[in-house]
């Protein structure tokens, strides 16, 4: 789910991290709402952080930085954290077993109060799961966008 994505930079890996340093804070700083995270001159990590959202399934840009010439090379990944798709894939995989039970105790003639109830409550959790992940990636499109424009103003990063 996540995109490969290559940008490049004027500044050289240690002015780069100096300037993400000074906006974002250390590793220990509390996160404002807006883009945040933390970067050194081999790696940063991004996100959009809202205080008012408490999942881990947001995007966030995860990339090795590499002196390129007179600049550096950001390059990394965009989207979903993989544990994310990994959690997503099991949450529903495992649901899906209630399912299945649910639709033969169905077809079987069991009583709706059992296959009702056996398959009710793994969809209600289901509807949950694509809702927490529907929130915390954010409007599609505009967390990935503010994370380019967060590195295009701060440290005039373009695409590659």
């Amino acid at each position: 789910m996540s995109r490969k994505i290559v940008l490049h930079s004027p500044l050289d890996p240690l002015a780069l991290a100096t300037r993400l340093r000074g906006v974002l804070g250390d590793e220990k700083a509390k996160p404002k709402a807006g883009v945040t995270g933390h970067g050194s001159e081999q790696d940063m990590m991004l996100f959009v952080y809202r205080p008012n959202i408490r999942t881990n399934m947001n995007v966030r840009l995860v990339a090795t930085m590499q002196p390129d010439g007179t600049g550096t090379r950001i390059e990394g990944k965009i989207g979903p954290a993989s544990y994310v798709t990994c959690f997503m894939v099991f949450w529903f995989g495992f649901l899906s077993i209630f399912l299945v039970i649910a639709g033969f105790s169905a077809a079987n003639g069991a009583p709706f109060e059992f296959w009702g109830i056996f398959g009710g409550i793994p969809l209600a959790m289901m509807a949950f799961g694509a809702l927490l992940f529907q929130l915390g990636r954010g409007p599609k499109g505009k967390d990935e966008k503010a994370i380019l424009d967060f590195l295009a103003r701060t440290v005039q990063a373009r695409e590659a």
